[in-house]
């Protein structure tokens, strides 16, 4: 079995329509979201779990997952609840910046009876992001999950993916993505978000990424943009550098990425275990390859689930 469960936030991205950010339109989006869509376009099979509001953009966001062949079984309308909204700007390079609208939405109030829902059964491997851990009630539910994973032998994998301006103190930050690592088996980071953390946790950035390590995660792997990307595993270190293009928008080039990665784990030499990929240097090396490969199409076109990556673009 190598399915894909990702965990989180599906939401609307008003996307601009122009270099001037003068007119939007309403994409779905969501880093989990499209790291499920991601996966699924290379071919994999996909399934999200989260809460959608009752509101006018349900139905767009349930047909935009189908249309893309992901799971919607653990999609949960939550009753009066909005969904969560997020103003997308970009600038003359591709760079975004977000302004999220997300009081009390659909995304944050899942809970641990949607999870009992859940067949692991039926999965490999849980995917989530840090925006489930920006307060006390969706934080318990993810640590939930992410117990449920671990009870059941499954891959957990974290895209660390901050957006600081949703959390009310910046000071619960590290603290409580820091509470997530020991069930994690790969982490994803940014270099900013690194050393973010570092500076949060008073740690050099080496000796934090060691802390990773030391606490029973297998891989970490560190993207900075256009320069090269590395991993980090107790027994080795990679680094490739990031093809290089124009961009068009970096929306969704994170998320393509350890889509990739993930796609790649679950899907090379089935003869050997999943858990045991993590330790072969040669297959984390494709992996690695295979995900900035992912990461630099989805650069290439605007918006998140239309400018992930198929095989047959990654050929081209």
């Amino acid at each position: 079995m190598t399915k894909l469960l990702s965990l989180g936030e599906l939401l609307i991205d008003m996307l601009p329509q122009d270099s001037q950010n003068s007119a939007y339109l309403p994409i779905p989006g969501g880093a989990p979201a499209n790291v499920a869509v991601g996966y699924a376009k290379l071919g994999g099979k996909a399934a999200f779990c989260g809460g959608m509001g009752d509101d006018y953009f349900a139905k767009q966001l349930t047909n935009a997952l189908e249309q893309y062949n992901v799971d919607t079984e653990y999609l949960f309308t939550i009753e009066g609840a909005q969904t969560a909204m997020v103003i997308v700007s970009l600038d003359e390079s591709g760079e975004r910046s977000f302004n999220f609208y997300r009081h009390q939405t659909a995304d944050l109030l899942l809970t641990n009876e949607h999870l009992k829902l859940i067949n692991w059964d039926k999965l490999s491997t849980l995917h989530f992001c840090s925006n489930t851990l920006t307060n006390t009630a969706i934080a318990k539910t993810t640590v939930c999950a992410l117990k449920q994973a671990k009870n059941n032998h499954k891959l957990v994998s974290f895209d660390v993916n901050l957006r600081y301006s949703l959390w009310q103190n910046s000071n619960d930050i590290e603290q409580n993505v820091h509470a997530c690592y020991a069930y994690c088996d790969i982490v994803k980071l940014s270099r900013d978000e690194l050393n973010f953390l570092a500076t949060q946790r008073q740690q050099s950035v080496e000796a934090y990424l060691q802390s990773l390590l030391e606490l029973g995660v297998t891989l970490v792997f560190l993207t900075d943009g256009p320069a090269p990307a590395t991993v980090y595993h107790n027994a080795f270190t990679l680094s490739e550098a990031a093809p290089t293009i124009t961009a068009v928008d970096t929306t969704s080039a994170g998320d393509a990425f350890i889509a990739g990665v993930l796609y790649y784990l679950n899907h090379s030499d089935n003869a050997v275990p999943l858990t045991d990929k993590l330790n072969d240097e040669s297959i984390v090396k494709k992996a690695l390859h295979f995900g900035l490969r992912c990461g630099s199409k989805a650069c290439l076109a605007k918006g998140a689930f239309p400018a992930l990556p198929t095989q047959k673009t990654l050929s081209k």
